[in-house]
């Protein structure tokens, strides 16, 4: 799971904060096909428009398909639902982090088995992820713009498509700009959004290869989980741990590492990273502005 550690330490250096393909696509394709179904039948105030400038799912797009997209949605995808491709693609597209797409979709296989409402906090036995979720709002919440749902955040876990770590989530776009931040108003559980959670999953990738150490493919994965595992913990058990459970995560899902038409090596480059307002309109299909 993305994330106790890998919000709160990037954050900081930031100043903000075997399965098989159609076995794989029917567990989760009920809930990628309708992510909102969990927060309406819980109630209005389960839902992410829960204060008058929150965002409102009913003005987000639904997913992607074929037509939103420029790239090649059959090489080199393995056994990612058909349905996620799309939006996978459009993340890198909008990003302009070639080659990301069939990463970004490894990392939501190891992070969420491609489930757009998975949630690292809601179980007993989850209390890690709740206890960082916590540690990330009581560190942060002085140096940055207050969250309407500050509490419920830091009491969320992470959750969506990659393992968001719920106050980081709502904190995205404070360093670039500031209290224009789009989800300051919204519920953790907007990153149940796919178009949301790609967006902020797209910021993270961004910020990791702009700031970080980033070798190859396998440390982009490293940074996910621990972005100090690239520097202090570089080398250590738990860096060569989580980059060997990449490398066997691709061979389970099909993906070629090497195929440079898709995945150009050896590390991926951020450098034309359009803005994040660019970035935002471009996955979400809306500008920051539309949706607040």
């Amino acid at each position: 799971m993305l994330s106790r550690n890998a919000w709160i330490t990037l954050g900081t250096t930031l100043g903000v904060v075997g399965v098989t393909g159609g076995m794989l696509y029917l567990s989760r394709s009920a809930s990628a096909a309708s992510p909102r179904g969990d927060a309406e039948k819980n109630g209005p105030d389960a839902a992410n428009n829960g204060g008058e400038d929150a965002i409102a799912p009913d003005k987000l797009p639904a997913l992607p398909t074929a037509s939103d997209v420029e790239g090649d949605l059959s090489r080199n995808w393995g056994s990612t639902p058909p349905d996620l491709r799309p939006l996978f693609l459009l993340m890198e597209e909008a990003s302009k982090i070639v080659g990301s797409g069939r990463l970004f979709a490894l990392i939501s296989y190891r992070e969420a088995r491609f489930i757009t409402t998975a949630h690292n906090g809601d179980e007993p036995s989850e209390s890690a992820e709740r206890d960082g979720s916590r540690r990330a709002y009581e560190n942060n919440k002085d140096r940055n713009p207050p969250l309407r749902y500050g509490e419920e955040s830091a009491d969320f876990g992470s959750g969506g498509l990659f393992g968001l770590l719920a106050p980081y989530f709502l904190w995205a776009g404070v360093p670039e700009i500031g209290k224009r931040a789009p989800f300051l108003n919204a519920r953790p559980e907007l990153m149940f959004e796919p178009r949301i959670a790609g967006f902020a999953a797209a910021l993270y990738m961004h910020r990791l290869l702009k700031y970080r150490r980033i070798d190859d493919h396998a440390d982009i994965k490293v940074g996910w989980a621990n972005p100090s595992l690239l520097s202090k913990g570089r080398g250590g058990d738990k860096y060569q741990e989580i980059r060997t459970r990449f490398y066997e995560d691709a061979e389970k899902l099909g993906l070629d590492l090497e195929d440079v038409a898709t995945i150009p090596g050896p590390r991926l480059d951020s450098s034309a990273w359009p803005g994040f307002d660019a970035v935002f309109k471009g996955i979400v299909g809306v500008s920051p502005k539309e949706v607040a």
